[in-house]
């Protein structure tokens, strides 16, 4: 599959402490504390070992400690045993959030024996340009010039979290003049930089969306549920139904990532009558996977097939990434038993091969999977 949606893991071993495999980012003694103290009690944990046990035979007590011994032992080995086994046969990575720069993810690709392709993430550049008071006409321009940037440095889609910031209530007929008294006015009122700029922050949404309409290049929208800083009432993909109608809105592919659980049926709405918006199923896929088979099933019961596709938004450890694609797969089997004699099996596997691969392919203008075996498995 096309793991279309990941973050960096690390190129060195390290230990796996399966406490910091969670949504909460508090940090601090009582923040590491609290996680210690949940940890054994999540179901996902659970069911992680229990895999990881399977994974390398070995009893699911023993799972982290035999992990470890291997690991340390063969770290590439190790990681390219896991995508391997997950089926994982390229990725789309969100390097941006950890600050590598453009090309910096060539070195996950060595790591995990896969192609490995950048998104282009707004929201560092955008924090840091509000954190320097920069007034609102030069954010602007300055965020036009690193869209040219990431086009020219091979980009194959664009990201926003606007989520995280001032929510998906966007307002489609913000203006540079509206968006600079705003950003005077939270100026003024000393509102956080997270928390600074709607006005604005719609503002190049909007232009986002078109350039992204232009280019010709697809555009990820944080949606639904995500970490601990997330106000999850702002990131209701039927938020963003207005900017969808605009013309910028209707004429850019749309990506509604992480399924926007628990909005998943809205969002395999909004991909049935928007001519080009797609809902991404990842995240809850690792966090709420014992039910990753129903949610899936409900998404294939609204959107079209053609406009669904897969990740792990994988992150922190290559454990990470295998396990949200192993439940997918999993998952998948499990709704194919569900469709059996309800549907034809060539419809079952067409769409099998659509929401796993070719979709992703067909989005993101990826090599076939024909080209990648020939170009190696370096960066593209």
């Amino acid at each position: 599959m096309i793991d279309d949606h990941v973050h960096p893991f690390p190129l060195a071993f390290e230990p796996l402490n399966l406490a910091r495999f969670t949504l909460d980012v508090g940090e601090g003694d009582e923040a590491d504390r609290r996680r210690m103290t949940i940890e054994p009690t999540r179901l996902v944990t659970e069911m992680m070992r229990v895999r990881l046990g399977r994974h390398l035979g070995c009893s699911p007590a023993d799972a982290v400690s035999a992990r470890d011994e291997v690991a340390a032992r063969d770290w590439p080995g190790y990681v390219r045993g896991l995508f391997a086994d997950s089926g994982t046969t390229g990725m789309v990575m969100d390097a941006g959030w950890q600050g590598l720069a453009p090309g910096g993810a060539a070195g996950y690709a060595q790591a995990a024996g896969v192609p490995v392709w950048e998104l282009a993430r707004l929201e560092p550049l955008l924090d840091r340009l509000l954190g320097e008071d920069r007034g609102a006409p030069e954010i602007v321009d300055v965020i036009d010039a690193f869209v040219d940037e990431a086009l020219a440095d091979g980009a194959v889609g664009f990201k926003t979290v606007l989520a995280y910031r001032t929510g998906l209530a966007v307002d489609p007929e913000a203006t540079l003049a509206q968006a600079e008294r705003g950003l005077a006015a939270d100026r003024a009122a000393g509102v956080p930089v997270r928390r600074t700029g709607k006005g604005l922050r719609d503002l190049l949404f909007r232009r986002l969306l078109q350039r992204c309409a232009d280019a010709d290049r697809p555009l990820q929208v944080h949606t639904g549920m995500g970490d601990s800083e997330i106000r999850l009432a702002e990131a209701d993909p039927l938020l963003l139904d207005e900017v969808l109608r605009t013309p910028a809105g209707s004429s850019a592919d749309v990506v509604l990532i992480h399924a926007s659980y628990p909005w998943h049926e809205q969002a395999g709405y909004l991909a049935s009558v928007r001519p080009r918006v797609w809902t991404e199923y990842s995240l809850c896929n690792l966090f709420s996977p014992s039910t990753t088979a129903d949610r899936l099933l409900r998404l294939l019961d609204v959107a079209p097939a053609g406009r669904i596709t897969l990740g792990s938004d994988g992150h922190g450890t290559p454990e990470s990434h295998w396990f949200g694609c192993v439940v997918l797969r999993d998952a998948w089997q499990t709704v194919r038993e569900r469709l059996a004699g309800s549907v034809r099996a060539a419809w079952l596997d067409e769409t099998g091969e659509s929401i796993f691969e070719d979709n992703a392919r067909r989005l993101y203008h990826l090599p076939s999977r024909a080209s990648d075996r020939s170009e190696g498995n370096g960066w593209h």
